[in-house]
């Protein structure tokens, strides 16, 4: 009975001294516009050439540009469709120091036979003026898009609708969502390129990039109610080929990140289901076998609808910011932002932080050094808090 005493004991110690040894997160808040109509996406690139990463916001009806650090509001595209706007990605495309916009609209996720806009907005010399919309080729629901290169280095438009068409309240049926690759021409009002990568899955939500192999493309990690999936670029067969990671328990996932434990261990984090409660970890199972293994590290949530991961306490291995908006819940019920840190290099334990209690009905988070002190910050919008608000790491 001793032995059983002091094995207990000398384990909550060891945990004690654990948990002492990884710091507390320190943020510091800042409301940059608290008068959002729904904030549906963000992104953050240097929108002016000064080389520093702006806020850019995709609202119901305006696209819009926040210039860092004052914060300072530039509208540069509003009321593109009669339906909502839904998405934005924003980089450098053509190595000018200064980045280039594309917005997903007309947002109706009912409609999956005619619903949808996709524009990129070329800009003007004065980039706080309005930009011009450029209409494209797109997918009904379109839902997610990022910018990110080919195999050969190129940058290219990545995009994902919600569903395939003919998927009716998600039941898979009709035919694959279409994750399509846009290739900007020299002459960005002559017609783009559109190549299907895959269209296999009936119903997504996200998606993510990781550079986890060799080549120059990033793999596309896509959250999927069939499960979490990663397409990676084949040289034999000239294309994506899909790999399932994790499984479709609990009705597959909605949001997914990739991450890194240090010394080449890699994970997957996801909210499950669409929408879910569920904040849940796949790693690697023995000798690489597929799918990976599940965790569940929270369950908690309450129609959890964004994610990030990033070293904020340089550990050496990546935290979870993950964030929940209760979306037609009375306003009784609490709005977050949670950090899940790993306190091993394993990521066998993690705790738990709650960086926001209450003020971020979180629709999507970014994160990036936005003051250039070498230390991640996180940036939020919020659907029923109509906010955009920025947490300064001050650790």
């Amino acid at each position: 009975m001793k032995r059983i005493v002091f094995a207990a004991l000398l384990l909550a110690v060891t945990r004690s001294a654990v948990f002492a040894a990884v710091p507390e997160p320190k943020f510091r808040a800042v409301n940059v516009d608290t008068n959002l109509a729904i904030g549906y996406g963000l992104a953050l690139a240097d929108i002016d050439g000064d080389k520093r990463l702006d806020l850019v916001l995709c609202d119901k009806q305006q696209i819009a540009w926040y210039r860092n650090p004052s914060w300072e509001k530039f509208v540069i595209a509003e009321k593109l469709t009669a339906l909502d706007h839904v998405c934005v990605a924003a980089a450098d495309i053509d190595g000018d120091g200064k980045a280039e916009v594309a917005v997903g609209a007309g947002w109706n996720p009912g409609d999956t036979q005619n619903s949808g806009a996709l524009f990129f907005l070329n800009p003007p010399a004065d980039r706080t003026q309005r930009w011009e919309p450029i209409q494209l080729a797109h997918e009904p629901t379109l839902h997610r898009i990022r910018w990110g290169r080919d195999w050969q280095g190129r940058m290219t438009l990545l995009t994902v609708p919600l569903h395939g068409r003919g998927n009716e309240a998600g039941k898979g049926t009709g035919a694959g969502v279409k994750i399509q690759r846009y290739r900007p021409p020299a002459d960005v009002h002559a017609p783009w390129a559109v190549e299907t990568l895959n269209e296999q899955w009936h119903q997504t939500h996200n998606f993510d990039f990781v550079q986890w192999d060799d080549d120059a493309a990033p793999e596309l990690a896509v959250a999927a109610k069939e499960g979490v999936f990663v397409l990676n670029w084949s040289r034999a067969q000239n294309g994506y080929v899909a790999e399932q990671v994790g499984s479709a328990e609990n009705g597959g996932c909605g949001e997914i990140r990739g991450g890194s434990l240090g010394a080449g261990r890699q994970f997957f984090a996801a909210i499950s289901p669409l929408h879910g409660h569920q904040l849940v970890l796949f790693t690697p199972g023995p000798a690489g076998a597929k799918p990976w293994s599940r965790r569940v590290l929270d369950e908690s949530l309450i129609d959890g609808h964004a994610l990030a991961c990033g070293d904020f306490l340089g550990l050496g291995r990546d935290q979870i910011v993950v964030g929940w908006r209760a979306m037609g819940r009375p306003r009784s019920v609490k709005v977050g932002l949670k950090l899940l840190t790993p306190l091993d290099a394993g990521g066998q334990a993690w705790r738990s932080t709650l960086i926001d209690d209450d003020t971020m009905a979180c629709e999507d988070l970014q994160v990036a050094d936005l003051n250039g002190d070498g230390k991640l910050d996180l940036v939020a919008a919020g659907r029923s808090t109509k906010n955009l608000k920025v947490w300064f790491n001050e650790r």
